[in-house]
């Protein structure tokens, strides 16, 4: 073939892609035209009744988030339309459409039951970093159409909004986060701006109070302290509903009616970005504002998509409203010549016999072509609907492999096999499995269009090296997953990607087959092998062990399994069947499969290769079962640039999240070089970005050339160690409602709104009972390598510090303890050579000069204990205690750290967060004996304003300030006497910090009734 010809082709394909390509392997049809998002998919989950008034909250919340969103992207953005996929559970419509390539899975937006970390309130699920595309938005039904929902959090508009900043543009939350981030949380910071304490807020002027939440009685009281000394430990910047002078930010609150921006780089106070306060987006996106990051995504970047005039009619989305029907699948089978070397057709028709026989759910539709020089339908669209369908199938699978190779014939005929369905094309699946290049007209290029506008999902599976490059791009273009097949001991990705096809078309939980174990092994003559796979409580019913070989005897292995009492299970046993047509052994364990260890032992008669692999379904319909799903950073790795390829898998039991999980991807690389073993971690470290969150991450950087890079996930209970969160120990974000109604907290879905303040808990749970699971992770495909690579170059720097911080400090010692996760030597793996280590005199000083030369480097001499020169392995936990001057008189000391690492190449890392180290005197005491009820309400807190401001008040306050200030003077002349006294404060100078009451409360201790049990 001309190479301008494979250019064109490769430049049309990506064409394609592009409309519903994202950074993740998942699929996304969300397009961005003309200021409107358009492909956007909400799916409802089938556990979740059925529910009209759910569909009409959805179309509500979108049609309010249209206009909120268009007033704070400031006319650059709307909601142009969205499709609802609702489950096939809920009772079918004529008015509803046929979902194409659509799935639960690849949704934005899913309803279904909560996430016990978060619930009741939605979050969105993210990956990856600053900027870049997460996963989901996932709300609770009954956070959706309860009314208590916008009482106490706001506009159900105004919450997507927020969210759709996680999820489109990579923002995160930017007040203080007990749970997304809780080794960082803290309520006040020490602002070197101003030298008084803040509460964590953006933009800067919240009205709030500070109060501190007394667990033993369930009450408030305020907190000992002031602005000019901190507050003790515990205490909360309580947000008071009655706001005036700010307008952001979105990411902060948007419950509050002035709230209609994002936080920007402006001279404007009531928007102006916080970039010092200590929160997650500025850790993770450098300090950058929301409005910053949100320019520099694809959507605007450029000057893309700039403001424009739209009318209020034309804000408003379109809905389509879809529903599942029959799963339909077509198998387009490679059979050219080159499938004939290798044992390549042997291991792909004993993998789809084993499908056909098995894996199929009755009351699907499949078919069969083959593809070589020609396309030939092997087996129209059949119902599979018992065990003469099954055979009729299988006897329909092509004898033998010769001939050249017609990818885009066989998809062609592929479509034509699934247009004879009644529901047509749309949806319909299509799995293609090749092995090379595309040799015969059409080409893929030819025919993309027409496979788009089909509406099909098109799964590939590279069989090996030497597949077309271009089936990433087929999949990605339609929504269809990536499989690579290497072909040697250990892998047995073919399996699964014939497996995976039975898990789309919205099929429930029940019936959803889990992948236990998958691997192969490379056996010698008369060699005996044993092997185990744990059976956990959450599965055992359909329980299926399948054995392939590749040579010529029948059968040309034996097999045995023991139970777990000890019992064997050998070719006498009911469910024991052998294929030898299709050299497939496939032994069913009838009824629930005994929870424990399984041992299998496999005798090969020749040298050869084994393939295994164990299934199973749910215990029964109300057991959700333990699942692993993974995903890569893309199904094509831009080496040649210096991406990484990121790894990850999330563990969780139904929608509970697993921690503490042992996690491991086993990655097959191009040429003849070992795979690597990773240890996937859920430290909030490295490519992982929240902590105990259920999703474990790692970057991978040993590439060895141009190629398919597969990835295989095994998981187990590591040890007894792994916890399935059961509770929610705090909710993330906080309730705006007067203090005088505080108690008064409903419930949202069965789940109390738990008070503002409660402190956070560690997570909680059960334990996991033992068990495995081991599944494909998909795939990646590097096309281009550096100049003048070679496997084992140093081409990575050690990767970003993104969570130094400061654990203790000590006035008395002038010393700060430093706590960060080790880094690795290549991004996450491995160990650095050397930390440097700055010391700035503030966030503010390092923000306008990031040059290490322009602030104090630490040597050893500010040393007291660890060693910079000595960096631990990746994931270890570094610890630095320093020394730090303190000024003479001074009562509060602040100073600025930031590191970054650098390899034995001298390749310097980014540099970490910004961490800001205060050294207090005094800290405020709680007080010995309950304080008296005040006779007038205590104050309010607001940040210093600019010099030559005056701060409006909230409405109706003006008389209580007046009568505050005048009832104050005399108090306040004594506090400052005494506390000189007694504090040896320095004199400040006065910041122009005002006091005003909301008049919410009229106590210094807040009290009620509540009743924390969660129901």
């Amino acid at each position: 073939m001309a190479t301008g010809f494979k250019w064109v082709t490769m430049v049309l394909i990506v064409l394609s892609v592009s409309q519903c390509a994202d950074s993740l392997t998942r699929p996304s049809f969300i397009e961005f035209v003309d200021n409107g998002y358009s492909g956007i998919t909400v799916a409802i989950h089938n556990r979740v009744s059925e529910d009209q008034a759910l569909i009409d909250r959805i179309k509500y919340m979108f049609t309010e988030a249209s206009k909120y969103l268009y007033q704070a992207t400031q006319k650059r953005a709307y909601f142009r339309n969205v499709t609802i996929l609702i489950p096939k559970t809920w009772a079918s419509s004529p008015e509803y459409e046929l979902p194409g390539g659509l799935t639960f899975d690849s949704a934005d937006v899913i309803v279904a039951p909560p996430n016990p970390r978060w619930a009741p309130l939605q979050y969105t699920k993210q990956y990856e970093g600053c900027g870049r595309q997460g996963v989901h938005i996932h709300f609770m039904d009954a956070f959706l159409t309860d009314t208590n929902t916008e009482t106490f959090y706001g506009p159900l508009g105004r919450i997507l909004v927020h969210e759709w900043g996680h999820l489109r543009w990579g923002l995160f939350d930017e007040y203080p986060d007990a749970v997304g981030d809780p080794d960082y949380y803290q309520e006040y910071y020490f602002s070197q701006v101003t030298q008084q304490y803040e509460g964590v807020t953006c933009s800067y002027d919240y009205v709030g109070r500070p109060l501190i939440f007394l667990p033993e009685s369930f009450s408030y009281r305020d907190c000992a302290g002031s602005p000019n000394i901190g507050y003790e430990d515990g205490c909360i910047f309580f947000v008071l509903s009655g706001q005036s002078d700010v307008t952001s930010s979105i990411m902060f609150r948007t419950s509050l009616d002035p709230i209609i921006n994002f936080c920007n780089d402006t001279e404007e106070r009531d928007k102006q970005h916080n970039p010092h306060a200590p929160n997650k987006h500025n850790r993770l996106c450098n300090s950058k504002s929301n409005w910053e990051v949100i320019l520099d995504h694809d959507d605007f970047a450029g000057g893309s998509n700039p403001p424009r005039n739209i009318s209020e009619e034309d804000l408003v989305p379109t809905f389509t409203v879809v529903q599942h029907k029959d799963i339909r699948v077509v198998l387009l089978l490679d059979t050219s010549g080159s499938m004939d070397s290798h044992n390549k057709f042997t291991k792909m028709t004993s993998s789809a016999y084993n499908y056909l026989s098995s894996i199929v759910l009755d009351g699907s539709f499949v078919g069969i072509i083959e593809f070589n020089s020609n396309a030939n339908i092997l087996q129209t669209l059949v119902e599979v609907n018992g065990t003469e369908a099954r055979l009729g199938l299988t006897a329909a699978l092509p004898p033998k492999a010769e001939g050249w190779t017609a990818i885009g014939q066989g998809l062609l005929k592929a479509i034509e096999v699934l247009s004879d369905h009644e529901d047509g094309t749309q949806g319909g699946i299509i799995l293609l499995v090749s092995d090379g290049e595309e040799t015969h007209r059409p080409f893929v290029a030819d025919v993309m269009g027409d496979v788009i506008a089909s509406g099909v999902i098109v799964d590939t599976l590279a069989f090996g090296q030497q597949a077309s490059v271009l089936l990433p791009d087929i999949s990605k273009a339609t929504g269809g997953k990536t499989f690579f097949y290497s072909n040697e001991p250990g892998s047995n990705t073919l399996y699964e990607a014939f497996a995976a096809t039975m898990e789309r078309g919205d099929v429930i939980d029940s019936d959803k087959r889990v992948q236990l174990l998958g691997t192969s092994w490379s056996l010698e003559a008369d060699e005996t092998r044993t092997g185990g796979v744990f059976m956990d409580s959450t599965v055992g019913r359909k329980t299926e062990f399948s054995f392939s070989w590749t040579e010529k005897d029948n059968p040309s292995i034996e097999v045995t399994l023991q139970r777990p009492n000890g019992t064997i299970i050998d070719s006498s046993y009911d469910g024991f069947g052998e294929e030898p047509n299709f050299k497939t052994i496939i032994v069913k364990i009838e009824g629930q499969a005994e929870e424990g260890l399984w041992d299998y032992t496999v005798l090969s008669r020749h040298e050869q290769e084994v393939a295994i692999a164990v299934s199973s379904y749910p215990a029964s319909d109300d057991v959700d079962p333990i699942i692993v799903t993974s995903e890569l950073s893309g199904s094509i790795t831009a080496f040649e640039q210096g991406e990484p390829l990121v790894a990850y898998a999330e563990v969780r039991q139904g929608f509970k999240p697993m921690i503490n999980a042992n996690v491991t991807a086993t990655i097959e690389r191009p040429g003849s070089f070992e795979p690597i073993r990773l240890e996937l971690l859920d430290n909030g470290a490295g490519a992982d970005i929240t902590k105990n969150d259920g999703v474990y991450s790692r970057s991978f950087t040993e590439f060895t050339g141009i190629g398919y890079y597969g990835i295989r996930i095994d998981v187990n209970n590591n040890g007894g160690e792994a916890i399935i969160l059961e509770s929610n120990p705090y909710s993330k974000a906080r309730p705006i409602v007067p203090l005088d109604k505080i108690y008064d907290l409903p419930e949202i879905g069965g789940i109390r709104i738990p008070l503002p303040g409660a402190p956070p808990a560690e997570p909680t749970g059960t334990p996991a009972p033992a068990f495995s699971r081991g599944t494909s992770g998909g795939s990646s495909r590097v096309d281009a390598v550096p100049p003048g690579f070679a496997p084992g170059a140093d081409l990575f720097p050690p990767g970003d510090v993104l969570d130094l911080r400061v654990k203790e400090t000590s006035f008395q010692d002038k010393t700060v303890a430093l706590v960060w996760t080790a880094p690795g030597d290549d991004l996450d793996n491995g160990a650095a050579s050397r930390y440097e280590v700055i010391r700035a005199e503030s966030v503010p000083a390092w923000q306008s000069d990031p040059t290490p030369e322009s602030h104090l480097i630490l040597n050893s001499s500010h040393v007291l204990e660890g060693d910079p020169s000595a960096p631990q392995e990746f994931g270890s936990r570094e610890e630095l205690l320093v020394l730090v001057p303190v000024p003479k008189g001074a009562s509060v000391v602040s100073y600025t750290f930031v590191l970054r690492a650098f390899d034995d190449a001298g390749n310097p890392s980014g540099f970490s967060n910004a961490a800001q180290a205060v050294l207090r005197e005094y800290v405020p005491q709680p007080p010995t004996t309950k304080p008296p009820p005040a006779t007038t309400p205590p104050p309010a807190t607001r940040p210093p304003q600019p010099a030559g401001t005056t701060p409006h008040q909230p409405e109706g306050l003006s008389w209580q300030i007046a009568l505050i200030v005048i009832g104050s003077v005399a108090a306040v002349l004594v506090l400052i006497v005494v506390g000189i006294a007694a504090f040896k404060f320095s004199k400040s100078k006065d910041k122009n910090v005002k006091q005003s009451y909301d008049g919410e409360v009229g106590k210094g201790d807040v009290r009620g009734t509540y009743n924390p049990t969660f129901a």
